[in-house]
């Protein structure tokens, strides 16, 4: 995967992933960036990422 736009759509895949299994399992966004196992280093782009979700 070295194309831009696959790695982009890899995260927008785990992005989903991650907001079901919040809303399934309850899981607040720590957890469920742990069950996802997403390097400390990008846990804060993807902590941006899911805010956008439920901010308006």
């Amino acid at each position: 995967m070295s194309n831009v736009a696959d790695i982009g759509a890899l995260d927008s895949r785990v992005i989903r992933n991650i907001l079901r299994s919040m809303t399934n399992e309850h899981w607040s966004v720590a957890e469920a960036l742990d069950e996802y196992d997403i390097p400390e280093e990008l846990r804060s782009e993807y902590e941006a990422q899911i805010e956008e979700c439920f901010v308006d």
